[in-house]
């Protein structure tokens, strides 16, 4: 079979694009290891703040937009000095990445189960579940994959002793933001013993080029 252009150019193409998918894979978890050790700067350091539309919206504590909107609730969360005993760990499961076809951005999601330990003043540490899903919108910057906009979709975050069915403090929480920075969410829906499951966010879809973060939302699940 003679090797044309085409072929080549195909080949050429789905080679950057599974490069592209191990980096981006790579870099979420570096992120998120350093959420859990509390590294404020090598969290910054994988998003691209040069752009003024990068965002974080984490659960219903609002969304961040912007360079100025996000390094400072990155330093104000995950900078803050964390008293001993204080833990948190979250994992990275189930890694749904689909790079564009044009190649200039990605779209990626992960399940993301995890404990930790509060330490609230004298009070004894008390041992927690944390639940959700990271969705992210990549883009090529500075010759890496960089997150673009990062939505962490909180489902269960609840006493470990209680368990998910008795500690039901998220569902009663303000939809309101929670910092002066910070926009309305968009979506927050933690799990409910009286609802059932709301299939959010959606799993990224081979794409041609970026369409925008609606997909994050997209109910649509006939294709």
């Amino acid at each position: 079979m003679a090797v044309t252009d085409e072929r080549r150019a195909r080949l050429a193409a789905n080679l950057n694009k599974l490069r592209a998918y191990h980096e981006i894979q790579n870099e979420m978890g570096r992120v998120v290891a350093a959420v859990n050790f509390g590294q404020p700067d090598k969290v910054l350091a994988r998003f691209a703040l040069g752009r003024p539309d990068v965002s974080v919206e984490w659960a219903d504590e609002g969304v961040f937009i912007g360079p100025e909107a996000v390094t400072t609730i990155v330093r104000e969360t995950i900078g803050r000095e964390r008293a001993p005993g204080e833990m948190v760990d979250l994992q990275l499961t189930t890694p749904m990445i689909e790079v564009a076809d044009d190649q200039r951005s990605a779209e990626a999601l992960w399940w993301c189960p995890g404990a930790g330990t509060l330490v609230e003043g004298t009070d004894e540490p008390e041992a927690i579940w944390l639940w959700g899903t990271l969705a992210a919108d990549f883009v090529p910057d500075g010759g890496t994959w960089k997150i673009w906009h990062l939505h962490y979709f909180r489902y269960i975050k609840c006493h470990y002793d209680r368990g998910w069915t008795d500690d039901t403090s998220l569902i009663n929480r303000p939809n309101v933001p929670m910092h002066p920075l910070a926009e309305p969410t968009t979506h927050h829906n933690p799990y409910s013993p009286l609802s059932i499951r709301d299939g959010l966010p959606a799993a990224p879809r081979p794409h041609r080029t970026y369409e925008g973060i609606g997909w994050m939302l997209n109910r649509d699940k006939t294709h």
